[in-house]
């Protein structure tokens, strides 16, 4: 009030603006709101709004922290993480009073006071209230399984279960209440040393796969661990365990004279015989006798139809070549000893070191530009070689190489008319010329402006240079661009040659037939070494692959329960799994307890199916198949929901073992592909066939020979199958488009169930069903620039990662969607898509800013110590800031790179390099049950359920990829397919703009629909 004023009551002024006149009404409303501020600030203080504000984000944050603890396996987590930084703060005030005067009142009992540690009394509020809902739990489960008359001895696992828990609660409470007792800060670690013991001993968070950055899961082999070529028959001897034996004449010569004919002597019984990689098989016997049982047909027939592929030892032998039509010299080889044997024709191995011209080998690998550009590829390949310089150019290469020798009738006709053999002749179906057509040159003709998008896409984003980061990238625009190319390219190929097959757009690439009726006596490169000759290839020769799977101790392999190590020729095109099946009756019954009845019209409600189990009362045998037959089973039996822990990977000939490891979860059924050198149509319509005709037994509720593998494994077979065949189409038309010479190399991946255990005090309890995982832990290619570009080798494997990446999704989704039900997939990329939508920022992280990296991420710890560990390592990390929620769950995705080659891990948060997919619930549950039990235990209802998926998934994407590449018409919407493959190529000088970001966002927007690549 202004001074002279008289002082007036609050009340009485109130009373005052009351009765004053109507037409004042606005200058009252005014003035009551003037005066309810006043009255506020008064009454209600500032320094109270204060005190009201902290007290509202204590609740709130009361709310979070039970929201985070509600469950037993999260407080102890939780406890665990707590305890880790209490105890490390007293390390950290320990070692700041060091010195003279604080440790002599230390000595004499007078330290420092313990750190205060309220957290940790509430961590024990929390402990307390959820002792009595545990014992009520396990009281609850008791008397279910007496009311189900389960066996007694599942009512023992259950009781001794019960004594475990409540005695480990009481030792944690004990810890617990001593550590947050004492009075000095020296006592005070020791109990936190201790209590921190207690629970680091505890299984607690769900269980994660080693990831080392070191050996990323995708890129191309080192060339230079491949040796040089023997330059003597003892070496070579010696490196494959060949047998050395004179051949009469000393001297190298790639012409059979007259003189050496049949020496040292004739056939044995053995270059008659069956082998490993050259079976008799019925596809051999018959394909013999469509070629008349004739050397000269057969050889020809071989040599002209089987593409080379530049790779080293017996990889996937005969059989699987004669349907692929694709092989490196040793499988041509086994192939074409193969069917000269099942022609009763004597046939053998030869091995040495020859000298072919340059250009020729130029040609041979894929017609590329430059010497340097083949040498590359033949060291991918672990074919030993080296390049010859004469006069300041390679003019030739000398490599390690096998061919074939046949007892043939080869006087006096030279094996027109074949009767009964008198010589050994050479035969090398392997080597040969191709006729290279090239395509429409669409990076040419229809040239996409990557360095228009790459500067509109920085100028409409955020931009952090210095300290490496992305934010808000316009994926729409992005997504406009692509469109816009995409519509460029089918007009242009419309406009140019409307009737245009894949082959008049991408070129082609045709073997240079040899047709003729007698064989030549000489080999068509020369021989620098004493060549040495065998019956059958050498386990040094062969390519094997393993399978190991044991307990886990510590993160090491425990006691081996299964193993298998097989040669890769034998495992061709098969389908292999680890599963697991109740160990007794018992266990069965236990098992089929849990779920519900049918109901009146024999149908089975998904939603009544539960998505959690007590596993600890349930123990299973594992069990490995290779095809239909069980190959090796647990050495005994595991408990439902135990961590495990397996290594898988290939022995190739001169460079040894490469595996990986994997912490599989007892109940899960896991289906393994390999893909050694691309996936044949043959194998794709046999599997399609197979899922066919279960879908017409279930159709037709026949039961009968329908078992786990064929109900769920040959689907979950057929989804990571179609992941590689779907890949390989694309990997054809990329690099086709992108000047580059792609192979595929041996390769494998999975997709699994997921069983996520659910901890109490270290002992699995419960398990829970929720989703299936995709994880590819190795896939490879022998890829080349055709002009050795290194720096466009690394851009296109940069790029085809994120896309491989966006397709560990896109696979699952499709194949598991239903109209009701659609599947939602997470991969890398897509997390980083998702993230990047909502604004968060996408770390670029090197050396140069890990540090303020890390202090902007809000990833779980495990993530972050993947990050840190790879960017000591000398990798790239792309990251975003925090976990997006995806349909309920916390996802994380985040890529690891080798900025020298490309080669790279796209990671998902439980450590796999591939994609986890979240289905209906019920169905998840359905996949698990159906896993471990026969399909005749579960019964009809549970078969109609799996009939729709089968119809939906049925073979169809796998026969979409082989019909792109088919050549008979433009089927796949005017070459869709070649675009992505363009603009694959294209966004690698993106990715360059923007560190590596745009591979993943981009690739995330641009392949939002498997069906691209057909439109």
């Amino acid at each position: 009030m202004t001074s002279g004023t008289p002082s007036m009551p609050l009340l009485q002024q109130e009373l005052l603006l009351d009765s004053a006149p109507r037409s004042s009404r606005p200058l009252r409303l005014i003035a009551r709101t003037v005066l309810v501020v006043f009255l506020n600030a008064v009454i209600w203080p500032s320094w109270a709004v204060a005190v009201e504000i902290d007290q509202q984000q204590q609740l709130e944050e009361q709310q979070r922290w039970l929201q985070d603890n509600q469950q037993l396996d999260q407080v102890l987590a939780n406890l665990r993480d707590h305890i880790s930084q209490q105890r490390q703060q007293v390390l950290d005030k320990q070692n700041a009073e060091q010195g003279f005067v604080s440790r002599a009142l230390s000595f004499v009992g007078f330290g420092e006071d313990a750190l205060p540690d309220n957290p940790s009394q509430r961590f024990q509020q929390r402990l307390n209230e959820l002792r009595q809902d545990t014992e009520n739990s396990l009281a609850q489960e008791a008397a279910r399984l007496q009311e189900h008359r389960l066996p007694a001895v599942v009512l023992e696992r259950q009781q001794q279960l019960q004594t475990q828990i409540l005695a480990r609660y009481q030792q944690l409470q004990e810890q617990l209440t001593a550590a947050t007792q004492e009075q000095s800060l020296d006592d005070q670690e020791q109990q936190l040393n201790a209590l921190n013991d207690l629970l680091n001993s505890f299984s607690i968070g769900n269980p994660r796969d080693p990831f080392d950055p070191e050996q990323l899961p995708w890129g191309t082999p080192d060339p230079k661990l491949t040796p040089e070529p023997a330059q003597d028959a003892k070496l070579l001897s010696q490196r494959y365990d060949l047998p050395l034996f004179e051949q009469g004449v000393q001297l190298a010569s790639n012409v059979i004279t007259p003189d050496m004919l049949g020496n040292p002597g004739g056939p044995v019984q053995a270059d008659l015989d069956a082998t490993l990689d050259a079976p008799l098989s019925p596809a051999m016997i018959a394909k013999a006798g469509e070629l008349n049982n004739d050397p000269v047909a057969i050889y020809q027939w071989v040599r002209n139809n089987v593409e080379y592929i530049p790779s080293y030892g017996s990889v996937q032998g005969a059989e699987y070549t004669l349907t692929y039509q694709k092989g490196n010299a040793f499988d041509t080889a086994s192939l074409l000893v193969a069917l000269l044997r099942a022609a009763n024709v004597p046939a053998r191995y030869a091995f040495g070191t020859v000298r072919m011209p340059a250009a020729s080998v130029m040609n041979w690998v894929g017609n590329v530009q430059v010497p340097e550009a083949a040498g590359n590829l033949l060291g991918q390949g672990g074919v030993p070689s080296k390049m010859l310089v004469s006069g300041g150019q390679v003019t030739h290469f000398e490599l390690e190489h096998v061919w074939v020798e046949a007892w043939i009738d080869y006087l006096p006709s030279r094996g027109a008319k074949h009767s009964v053999g008198d010589s050994w002749i050479p035969m090398d179906a392997s080597y040969k010329q191709y006729e290279y057509q090239d395509g429409m040159g669409l990076d040419q003709a229809v040239p996409f402006d990557a360095q228009a998008l790459a500067d509109s896409l920085e100028q409409s984003s955020t931009v952090n240079e210095d300290e490496g980061w992305v934010q808000g990238i316009p994926q729409q625009d992005v997504e406009q661009a692509l469109t816009n190319y995409q519509a460029q390219l089918e007009d242009y190929i419309s406009s140019q040659a409307p009737d245009a097959t894949v082959g008049d757009v991408l070129g082609t690439a045709a073997i240079k037939t040899v047709v003729r009726e007698s064989l030549a006596a000489s080999l068509p490169y020369e021989l620098r070494t004493r060549k040495l000759v065998a019956s059958a290839l050498t386990d040094n020769q062969r390519w094997k692959f393993k399978y190991t799977l044991g307990s886990s101790q510590y993160g090491q392999m425990g006691n081996i329960l299964l193993s298998i190590n097989q040669p890769t020729a034998l495992l061709a095109g098969k389908k292999l799994a680890l599963s697991f099946a109740p160990a007794s009756e018992a266990d069965e019954q236990t098992l089929t307890s849990y779920l519900p009845e049918p109901d009146a019209n024999g149908d089975i409600d998904p939603a009544d199916i539960p998505d959690t189990l007590p596993g600890y009362l349930i123990h299973l045998n594992g069990e490995f198949t290779i095809g239909s037959e069980i190959t090796a089973a647990t050495s005994s039996s595991v408990t439902m929901g135990t961590e495990l822990l397996s290594e898988m990977g290939y022995w190739q000939p001169g460079r040894g073992w490469r595996t990986s490891q994997n912490k599989p979860i007892a109940g899960e059924y896991r289906a393994l592909a390999l893909d050694l050198h691309g996936v044949s149509p043959a194998q794709a319509d046999a599997l399609k066939n197979d899922l066919e005709n279960t879908q017409q037994k279930i159709t037709a509720e026949d039961y009968t020979d329908l078992g786990k593998q064929q109900l769920v494994g040959d689907l979950l077979y057929a989804t990571i199958l179609s992941y590689f065949a779907l890949n390989n189409v694309q990997d054809d038309i990329a690099a086709s488009q992108a000047n580059m010479v792609s192979y595929k190399a041996p390769s494998y991946g999975l997709f699994k169930t997921n069983v996520t255990p659910l901890y109490w005090f270290g002992i699995p309890r419960n398990v829970k069903i929720n989703g299936l995982v995709m994880d590819v832990d190795h896939i490879t290619h022998l890829l080349a620039h055709k002009n050795n570009d290194t720096q466009q080798w690394i851009n296109y494997n940069r790029v085809s990662g994120a896309r491989l990446s966006a397709m560990e999704h896109l696979v699952p989704e499709q194949m598991f969607s239903t109209e009701d039900n659609p599947a939602n997939g997470i991969s890398a990329v897509k997390a980083l898509q998702l993230a990047a939508a909502e604004g968060q920022k996408i770390w670029t992280i090197t050396q140069a800013n890990l540090d303020v990296a890390l202090n902007g991420l809000q990833l779980p710890a495990s993530v972050e110590t993947d990050i840190r560990n790879s960017v000591y390592a000398g990798k790239e990390v792309t990251a975003h800031e925090k976990p997006i929620s995806f349909f309920g769950s916390s996802q994380v995705g985040y890529i690891v790179l080798d900025p020298e080659t490309g080669a790279g891990a796209y990671l998902i948060g439980g450590g796999e390099n591939g994609a986890f997919v979240l289905i209906l619930s019920g169905l998840a549950l359905t996949f698990f049950g159906i896993g471990i039990l026969s399909a005749a235990l579960l019964g009809g209802p549970v078969g109609l359920l799996m009939s729709g998926i089968l119809i939906s998934a049925g073979s169809l994407l796998i026969a979409a990829g082989f019909a792109l590449i088919s050549g008979n018409s433009w089927a796949c919407s005017k070459m869709v397919g070649a675009a992505v493959g363009m603009l694959t190529y294209a966004l690698g000088l993106i990715s360059v703009a923007f560190g590596g970001l745009a591979a993943a966002v981009i690739f995330g927007a641009l392949l939002s629909d498997i069906t691209s690549i057909c439109g």
